[in-house]
């Protein structure tokens, strides 16, 4: 049946992307006219959706365990990656109409998670939906959570039936001791076993996960320390044998880096060449025609794994001797006409983006201190060295959720820490894409913008 789902999810991805390819060469051209080059982009737009998934790898994942919003993330991901892909092929190598290209990629927009949204409403009926009876070995502090996770995947029709073995707190109720269970699954409809427990030792365990392959349960086994591991683990398999060690941070894989990399790389570019290109000598000429000094300042920060870079600002105060490094305050009397107005605006940033293009600086990441407040820091707040897992960022979540400006407070820096922490944890493309909208419309972003 998983099976059979999943291929209902592909069919129906194909059918939107065909549906909005016809529609649109339909719309634009007003007939269905074949031509080598209309073949030819039928065949690309097909074979590049899939070619992407190497990237957007949890497009067809288990569909029971993923929520609605995980799977529009990951349709994201890969409409994004293929608009990129197929943009470069249309434009450099067919040389086509801007017309049609724009109007297919709003078509598909709007198709592909309306076919999402119906396969969620009606998929896990395709097939009927039987009552999940499922049994628990033992106990542990999540199996709360657990058990609404799989009642929620099953409709609403997974039916606790008991525990077996000590210590079964309320309300659970024990059938038996471990012995025993046996003789119950052949008395009872039994589809599922959680196991939670430490009173099997492994040839027992071993019998048991059998014992269930061979009748068809469900087997699950959920760590005892399964708090502890839920901070961020993976699985690795050595030489067939699977080892749970501690996980690096969602932004740190390599896949992850390398769509994010992508990017900065075209965000970049574009921004310099488009913004930068004129907006560089206007503040550059308003910067020096009000205090001496150059256009730009350059400080060393702290960057990704703890290594050090040149950050590059337009210059928003006036040029002073002070070897000490001071963040800037509200009615600072260093911040220029021209600065405060930068600083408002987020302008100052700008020459940033070639750090980005250079590769020591991400888009959206953690924001980077000078070098002395990063020991600082480290020194205050254990967590904080986390934020060194990627690149820092000419924006950030932090950012966007109102941490910004000083960091002259301990609840200020563990604010600022908790939300980048939480951002590396959590990150995917479509986070991205909304913190860099937020950045330049959100409410938040505006506080403490001096």
């Amino acid at each position: 049946m998983l099976h059979t789902k999943k291929l209902i999810r592909i069919f129906i991805d194909l059918l939107g992307i065909n549906l909005s390819y016809f529609i649109s060469f339909y719309l634009v051209f007003n007939s269905f006219v074949q031509n080598q080059d209309f073949i030819a982009l039928w065949v690309i737009v097909n074979l590049l959706w899939f070619s992407t998934l190497s990237v957007a790898n949890k497009l067809y994942g288990r569909f029971e365990y993923t929520t609605f919003r995980k799977e529009i993330e990951s349709v994201i991901n890969n409409y994004i990656l293929h608009l990129i892909g197929f943009s470069i092929i249309y434009f450099f190598l067919f040389k086509q109409d801007y017309l049609f290209h724009n109007v297919f990629y709003v078509t598909l927009a709007l198709l592909l998670p309306l076919g999402r949204f119906l396969l969620k409403r009606f998929i896990p009926r395709i097939g009927g939906v039987t009552t999940l009876n499922y049994i628990i070995i033992g106990y542990c502090d999540v199996l709360k959570k657990v058990e609404a996770t799989i009642n929620h995947a099953h409709l609403g029709r997974a039916k606790y039936l008991g525990s077996f073995g000590m210590g079964i707190p309320e309300p659970y109720s024990k059938i038996g001791e471990v012995e025993y269970i046996y003789d119950y699954i052949k008395d009872n409809n039994v589809n599922m076993i959680l196991y939670a427990s430490n009173e099997m030792g492994g040839k027992e365990i071993r019998k048991l996960m059998n014992y269930s392959l061979l009748n068809f349960i469900e087997f699950k086994i959920i760590p005892l320390e399964v708090e502890l591991l839920s901070r961020g683990v993976k699985m690795e398999v050595h030489n067939g044998y699977p080892i749970i060690s501690v996980k690096d941070e969602n932004i740190a894989r390599i896949r992850n880096r390398f769509l994010k990399r992508i990017f900065d790389i075209v965000f970049s570019l574009l921004v310099i060449i488009f913004i930068l290109s004129w907006l560089f000598p206007l503040l550059s000429l308003l910067i020096k025609l009000e205090s001496r000094g150059p256009a730009l300042f350059s400080q060393k920060r702290v960057g990704h794994k703890n290594n050090q870079f040149l950050c590059h600002k337009f210059r928003s105060m006036i040029v002073h001797e002070d070897k000490e490094v001071k963040q800037a305050t509200k009615g600072d009397s260093r911040i220029t006409k021209i600065g405060a107005f930068m600083r408002r605006t987020n302008l100052d940033e700008m020459p940033q983006f070639f750090n980005v293009l250079k590769g020591n600086m991400t888009v959206v990441g953690p924001r980077p201190h000078a070098v002395s407040h990063d020991i600082q820091f480290q020194d205050e707040l254990k967590e904080y060295i986390l934020r060194h897992y990627t690149k820092p960022g000419i924006t950030g979540w932090a950012q966007v959720n109102g941490f910004r400006g000083p960091t002259d407070t301990k609840e200020a820096i563990e604010g600022r820490t908790k939300y980048d922490i939480w951002y590396l944890r959590n990150w995917s493309f479509f986070l991205d894409i909304k913190i860099i909208f937020l950045t330049l419309f959100g409410k938040k972003t505006k506080e403490n913008a001096f």
